[in-house]
């Protein structure tokens, strides 16, 4: 490899690491599945959903070991989800210099894969959907391991999996059909290799499972909390477990912006349109299987941000370099749109007309972790302020959007208030958490006299002072 090209990796390596740097200093919470998983470090406990179901316990348990060395539980979970990048990122590249047999193409697929917005934003938050990732790199390389060379290799990625599913346990469902088409493949090659690989492999499961399914009093229990978690969010979304069709749609709507976002600056960087040419992909099959169980639960089931792609994006990119030619100038401009997709000032379009759709990029990129822990800053401050003035409690967390605040990040973040639901609101004098649009018309008409006393494009805080009227 030329100096010029190592000079220029390097570089995107260290800004990529500079732009990570200011998430080492958040104190508060992401969203709502990150406070559980903090609540968790304290306390493990599924049925108070301290995490949700299925439980993530080796995420929880690792968090746990890096507390110890940092300042708080968002922190040591954000220096996990970082570390789990690295890995990810160095796996992939294995993968990718295997199948693409040039290593300058296969750094710049990595350099591609880290600099796009969901991994961006899945390295900087508390949540173990960046292990996802992992284990789709993973997956990927057993599945296109030549087993008579490297026979071993198939052992180390049969129990890693085994190992990875305790941090996020969909992950071994989706790729579960890879990993059995990729082991039925190589036996005749690698016998041994896998019977010891499978071995270790359902070793490190139990050895997380069975603890994880006794903390809940037995796998039976476990199930069928999982089962419930799951109903409840594909009811929500999916026209195939009763949610409304209007659901499901923008449900589909938000995938097209998840994929689309990311794998835009892709199909530049290998020259699509222009360059563009029939994919000469060996082993066909095995992109298929790695895709397809994604994109079913992903399209027909339930997606609920850009995470949930993290196991697709290793085969799509892949398959972008297979039926493109990388050009430099294309792999500079891939970079510069993705960092302008990633840091674009989108809290500004909040308080817009476009704020409906514009908040679904701005959920899905870095930028929104820097402006989600500015703004539980300026919360916590006028919070405090609101205190030592006297203000009556308890407030009342109207905010009902998965990134924090809302009523499951305040009662951890901002615990030294009393906090209620809307359904729970005091009459008279009362202090309410918003959006950054306020309270809405039904409100407006139950009660009078609101006055915003604080706010960003995130949130606002208002008071009211007259009580709800009467019932005729």
């Amino acid at each position: 490899m030329p100096a010029r090209q190592r000079v220029a990796f390097l570089a995107l390596a260290l800004v990529w690491l500079a732009l990570r740097v200011p998430q080492f200093d958040d104190r508060f919470s992401f969203d709502w599945d990150s406070s559980q998983y903090a609540r968790a470090i304290t306390e493990f406990n599924i049925f108070k959903h301290q995490p949700q179901p299925p439980g993530y316990l080796l995420w929880v348990l690792g968090a746990r070991v890096l507390h110890s060395f940092t300042a708080g539980p968002m922190l040591s979970q954000i220096l996990l989800a970082f570390l789990m990048t690295l890995l990810a990122l160095a796996i992939f590249y294995l993968l990718a210099r295997r199948i693409l047999q040039d290593p300058v193409t296969a750094l710049t697929c990595t350099a591609l894969l880290a600099y796009s917005p969901g991994v961006a934003l899945n390295s900087s938050i508390p949540s173990p959907s960046i292990t996802d990732l992992v284990a789709s790199s993973v997956t990927g390389y057993l599945a296109f391991l030549d087993p008579r060379r490297n026979p071993w290799r198939i052992t180390a990625c049969l129990a890693a999996l085994g190992l990875l599913a305790g941090f996020h346990q969909s992950n071994l469902a989706l790729l579960a059909p890879l990993v059995a088409a990729a082991v039925i493949s190589q036996w005749r090659y690698a016998p041994r290799a896998i019977w010891v690989g499978a071995i270790l492999g359902v070793l490190l499961f139990l050895a997380w499972y069975v603890p994880l399914a006794n903390t809940v009093g037995g796998s039976s229990v476990l199930s069928r909390l999982t089962s419930v978690q799951f109903h409840e969010a594909a009811g929500k979304s999916s026209v195939f477990y009763a949610a409304p069709l209007r659901s499901h749609l923008s449900m589909t709507l938000n995938n097209l912006i998840y994929c689309g976002m990311n794998i835009a600056p892709w199909l530049v960087a290998f020259g699509w349109p222009f360059a563009w040419k029939k994919a000469a992909a060996p082993g066909r099959w095995r992109y298929a299987l790695w895709l397809a169980p994604t994109l079913i639960v992903l399209l027909g089931i339930h997606s609920g941000r850009v995470g949930y792609w993290l196991i697709a994006f290793p085969p799509l990119l892949l398959l972008c370099a297979l039926a493109g030619n990388l050009r430099t100038p294309g792999a500079i401009a891939a970079i510069l749109i993705s960092l302008t997709i990633s840091y674009f000032p989108y809290g500004l379009l909040q308080s817009s007309k476009l704020a409906p759709v514009s908040y679904v990029f701005y959920r899905s990129t870095p930028r929104i972790a820097l402006d989600v822990e500015a703004s539980q800053r300026n919360l916590d401050h006028a919070l405090h302020q609101l205190l030592q003035s006297a203000a009556p409690q308890p407030f009342v967390c109207a905010r009902d959007v998965p990134e924090a605040p809302n009523i499951r990040t305040v009662t951890y973040d901002f615990a030294y208030v009393n906090w209620v639901i809307p359904d729970r609101a005091p009459a008279g004098h009362s202090i309410w958490l918003f959006d950054q649009h306020g309270p809405g018309i039904q409100l407006r008409g139950r009660f009078a006299n609101w006055r915003q006393i604080a706010g960003d494009h995130l949130w606002s805080l208002w008071q009211t002072t007259s009580p709800e009227p009467p019932i005729p």
